[in-house]
């Protein structure tokens, strides 16, 4: 779309032409205690301003292109102000106390234009799901990316913990937990809950090939999610931030002993 800037640039002849060296004028007070000013509009210049006083206003008219942001953009940024505020709510205040009126009001807009987005709770709870998990892939990614086998399953539980203890992981957790509760978000989780865990089953496959069984990858997942709701109720909790250096020492210990590899051979003859 374009917009059209009009810029009005009007003088007469004797203005076009004055020098443009010459002083610019002053204001002398008036008797009445206003101000008169001497120059160009008074006193005998005035009235000998030449015969070009009464030309026409000159124009320039500048054209500048700015594009109009389609509907499909604006609806995505309003998405995301969406989801940072539902986000905030959750961590803060958990799963019972995030309503749509809260989120709206955090996000800074009215509660009709939230719904046109998310016509109910259970929707804007799995959209958080959803989006979050896909920060969360590019974040394991990140983390984990360069190691070998080894230093990759020792760096797992601090990659797990950086991902999970954050804000995001926390709402996440509260919305799980929510949907024990709330028929209508579990069923709306369903779908979606299954598709993660089936990608998240094949990436560690993908990431640990040869091992360790996925039975240690929960349990590592499972800890850390008990953790991150701990550091929430006691932020200042000294054991909870020594857990996760203390897990990785152990399973130090368990891949130096051996232990995790028989490990993975009782979880297979299990399965």
């Amino acid at each position: 779309m374009l917009t059209a800037f009009t810029v009005i640039a009007a003088a007469d002849a004797q203005c076009v032409h004055a020098d443009l060296a010459a002083p610019r004028p002053r204001c002398s007070p008036r008797r009445d205690g206003g101000v008169a000013s001497k120059g160009l509009h008074s006193g005998p210049a005035a009235s000998n301003q030449g015969p070009d006083s009464n030309s026409w206003t000159k124009v320039k008219t500048v054209t500048v292109a700015r594009r109009r942001r389609t509907q499909a953009e604006r609806s995505a940024s309003t998405r995301v102000v969406l989801l940072e505020a539902a986000i905030k709510c959750l961590f803060e205040h958990g799963y019972g106390a995030t309503t749509t009126i809260n989120v709206a009001k955090e996000a800074g807009m009215s509660r009709g234009a939230m719904l046109h987005q998310f016509p109910t709770k259970a929707d804007l709870m799995t959209f958080v799901v959803q989006e979050v998990f896909e920060q969360e892939v590019e974040l394991y990614h990140e983390l984990l990316k360069g190691l070998d086998a080894r230093e990759r399953l020792l760096a797992y539980p601090d990659a797990v913990w950086q991902v999970l203890s954050r804000p995001a992981g926390v709402a996440v957790l509260e919305i799980l937990q929510g949907s024990r509760s709330d028929p209508a978000l579990a069923e709306k989780l369903a779908p979606t809950q299954a598709k993660i865990y089936a990608f998240v089953r094949k990436e560690l496959e993908t990431e640990f090939p040869k091992g360790p069984s996925m039975a240690l990858l929960e349990l590592i997942v499972g800890a850390v999610r008990g953790l991150s709701i701990q550091k929430v109720l006691t932020p200042n909790d000294k054991g909870v931030n020594g857990a996760i250096p203390l897990l990785q020492t152990l399973m130090k210990v368990g891949l130096e002993t051996g232990a995790l590899g028989h490990e993975k051979k009782r979880a297979e003859k299990a399965s």
